[in-house]
């Protein structure tokens, strides 16, 4: 397998993997696809969250007369969703499957394995392991697939404890394919995109104390994207942004605020945006969290411990381009070398072969 992590590869052309992620989701199904095609590898793709129209009308159809206690012969969604995965696999013949936090269940994972004895199925599960039908949904499929990667290393801790036996760790990355910006910033984005401090985030109270203890310190109103936000004193409120949008406004703003919150913290991981915010070309200010310590790239990354220290280094470096600068561009390189979902993906399927390999050869 070959090691190309900056672009695609050339490849064969044959369907290698196979992929049941979210249409929505941030892109996190293309930037999976991408991780794989930069080492050679094709993949095909099925979307577990957007049902067809008639596949809408049978689900709704299924719930009504279920709700009423009819009888009926409607398919739910979930099953069509497993049908056509099931099919996609035998298709295109590929010893790989990825799910991410897909619908896949047992008896889909049997009629696979039917189909190819010796293929291997990965299950992603990438926010913070919260409630207890999540932690029952993963040590559900702990049972059934060769791994189960979580993005957050507490929960690897928790659910180890609890008897899973396949998890690992797969943190979140940079895609250099879709979040490193195409073309320079252009004058047109600074105008529409660019500020000085920026926020993409859903409104909560914690975000809230944050722009307005910067605001207050700035003297001027700090820009937010993201539903439940309205104008006041400290807030311009700019509606929604979605991908690829977003990478603009990273990349066109002088300072991006990223919140990770203390659920993040406990869990002890990184938001995607921690990835794309340098990967686009932006400079964040986060939260200080030990997982940031523990990384190469913790010198280069701007952190607070609270509202305050925001404000004070929100003001800093705004006012001081070359420290900026200096710390923006060291982590994009960074980032985009090391810190990729091509190289996260390749560790796994190393590790993968290499479980197998002992796995072989304790049988021998």
């Amino acid at each position: 397998m070959k090691r190309v992590f900056e672009g695609p590869a050339k490849t064969s052309g044959k369907k290698q993997v196979t992929i049941e992620g979210p249409i929505a989701g941030n892109r996190w199904t293309w930037v999976v696809e991408s991780g794989f095609y930069s080492m050679g590898l094709e993949s095909a793709i099925h979307f577990h969250d957007c049902p067809e129209p008639m596949s809408r009308i049978s689900n709704r159809m299924h719930h009504l007369m279920r709700k009423f206690g009819l009888p009926g012969t409607f398919v739910e969604w979930e099953t069509m969703s497993n049908h056509r995965l099931r099919d996609m696999v035998k298709k295109n013949k590929t010893p790989l499957v990825v799910s991410l936090q897909g619908l896949i269940d047992r008896q889909t994972v049997e009629n696979i394995r039917e189909l190819n004895p010796i293929i291997r199925i990965i299950y992603w599960w990438g926010p913070p392991v919260r409630r207890e039908d999540q932690i029952d949904r993963i040590m559900e499929v702990d049972e059934l697939v060769d791994v189960v990667a979580l993005s957050f290393n507490k929960d690897l801790e928790n659910l180890r404890s609890m008897g899973a036996r396949n998890v690992v760790h797969l943190p979140f990355a940079a895609c250099p394919y879709h979040h490193r910006l195409k073309v320079k910033v252009t004058s047109g984005s600074r105008r529409k995109y660019g500020r000085d401090v920026m926020l993409i985030s859903p409104y909560g109270e914690y975000e809230e104390e944050l722009v307005r203890r910067v605001s207050e310190t700035l003297g001027q109103k700090v820009d937010v994207w993201g539903p439940g936000w309205s104008d006041n004193e400290w807030v311009r409120a700019n509606g929604l942004i979605f991908p690829p949008r977003n990478l603009e406004a990273y990349a066109s703003s002088t300072i991006v605020i990223n919140t990770h919150g203390e659920d993040f913290a406990r869990h002890d991981g990184l938001n995607p945006a921690f990835f794309e915010i340098p990967a686009a070309g932006g400079f964040q200010i986060t939260e200080k969290q030990a997982v940031v310590d523990r990384q190469d790239f913790g010198r280069h990354v701007a952190t607070f411990q609270d509202s305050r220290e925001l404000a004070e280094k929100v003001r800093y470096y705004l006012h001081d381009q070359g420290a900026r600068e200096s710390m923006r561009s060291a982590l994009q390189a960074h980032i985009l070398e090391h810190e990729t979902y091509g190289r996260r993906l390749y560790n796994l399927l190393e590790y993968m072969d290499s479980v197998q390999a002992q796995s072989q050869a304790a049988k021998a």
